[in-house]
């Protein structure tokens, strides 16, 4: 699943979309006004993460309503380069689905 893919995701307050590098069991991302940064695991086709989300500059109102939380993510391949994803904010009902698509590779190191 390593890789450069793109998010697109519904929340409580409408949708939105970012991208996000998963590296080494690294997620790092991010739109035009919230940094995406975690960790996440692989289990054949599905993708158990946890990630920060947090405001880097005034704009955008988030999907969630808030300015910084924690996401618990599951993602399910769908396709060579695809995955169907769902996340919840711990201890709340706030819950947001999505789909993400892969663009590249990530370059093999030397």
């Amino acid at each position: 699943m390593q890789g450069f893919w793109t998010v697109n995701f519904r929340g409580v307050e409408g949708f939105g979309g970012g991208v996000v590098t998963l590296e080494n069991g690294q997620v790092l991302g991010g739109d035009s006004c919230f940094t995406y940064i975690g960790t996440y695991t692989q289990d054949g086709g599905t993708l158990h993460g946890r990630v920060h989300v947090k405001r880097h500059a005034a704009g955008l109102s988030n999907v969630m309503g808030r300015d910084e939380f924690d996401l618990e993510i599951t993602g399910t391949r769908t396709g060579a380069h695809s995955l169907v994803v769902a996340a919840v904010i711990p201890g709340t009902p706030l819950r947001l689905n999505g789909t993400m698509t892969k663009l590249r590779d990530l370059p093999v190191a030397a």
